[in-house]
């Protein structure tokens, strides 16, 4: 009765809100259940053949450690410069908007158009990186940057260069978050600054840092653009998740990419429930 009596008090709102609830249900959540069942899914009807398949034939433990290793580089270099780069732009320098502007840029760049930039610097012959060491004395040969294990790196660069702005932001707005009065109590008691950043600045910023990271595991996880672009179809180099799923639907094992997606999907939920319950501590939600 309580239910429907608040229907009947709100039918305006539900017809607004109405279609939009079913335009994210045929576009987000169906695909989702279809693709969970489309994964079990068989001529003879329904089994867990095709995740068998998919450990089996696909080696989906060597794609999964391929995708952790991905993630692992760009995270780590990512997190680095943002946190060099929050850490400046902190400070009350002259030009900190202007490089604040700048230093954003690089996340407002399409993926493809990043991914063709940096293969003019990796190329294997006669490009900048390679020229550069060939300068300096590093290197007398040719390196190829975008084959071997250097290709992992080589993308987890590519990506960090575009994504580290939003690491960034988040981690400014952690270090802006923490009141200055604390700075200045333990400089009053002689702490230096290496101190002051390993008892006060980490702290402060340690929610901060797990959201950010968690945020761009996830994005991480997904990645198929890029490398894709760079490094190109070479299915040694690009044992992804994402990769995986996007080979078996182009060879036309719909219902071996679904599994692949499925195996994806459970990933990233947990990276989001621990995402949720990380902001949920920031924002003081568990009180």
């Amino acid at each position: 009765m309580g239910l429907a009596k608040t229907i009947g008090s709100n039918k305006l709102e539900i017809a607004f809100i109405l279609p939009l609830l079913i335009f994210i249900g045929f576009i987000n959540i169906y695909p989702i259940f279809a693709a969970i069942i489309s994964s079990f899914k068989l001529p003879s009807g329904y089994s867990l053949l095709n995740y068998q398949i998919l450990v089996r034939n696909n080696n989906l433990y060597g794609v999964i450690g391929n995708t952790v290793l991905l993630t692992a580089l760009a995270l780590t270099i990512e997190f680095a410069l943002a946190l060099a780069t929050s850490l400046l732009l902190n400070r009350a320098i002259r030009g900190r908007s202007i490089f604040r502007t700048i230093v954003i840029l690089p996340y407002g760049v399409s993926t493809v158009v990043s991914a063709i930039a940096f293969t003019f610097i990796f190329a294997p012959t006669g490009w900048y990186l390679n020229e550069i060491f060939n300068v300096l004395g590093l290197a007398h040969t040719q390196i190829n940057w975008v084959r071997g294990p250097l290709a992992f790196l080589s993308i987890a660069i590519a990506d960090s260069w575009k994504t580290f702005p939003i690491v960034m932001l988040i981690l400014l707005a952690g270090l802006q978050s923490i009141p200055e009065s604390q700075y200045e109590a333990a400089a009053v008691d002689g702490a230096s600054s290496l101190q002051q950043f390993r008892h006060i600045t980490l702290p402060g910023i340690y929610p901060f840092i797990m959201i950010a990271l968690i945020i761009r595991a996830v994005q991480e996880f997904n990645i198929l653009a890029l490398p894709l672009v760079l490094v190109g179809y070479t299915p040694a180099f690009l044992g992804t998740l994402s990769f995986s799923i996007y080979e078996t639907f182009v060879l036309g094992s719909q219902n071996l990419s679904s599994a692949a997606a499925t195996v994806l999907l459970a990933i990233v939920m947990i990276f989001i429930i621990v995402y949720v319950t990380i902001s949920n501590r920031v924002t003081g939600g568990e009180e």
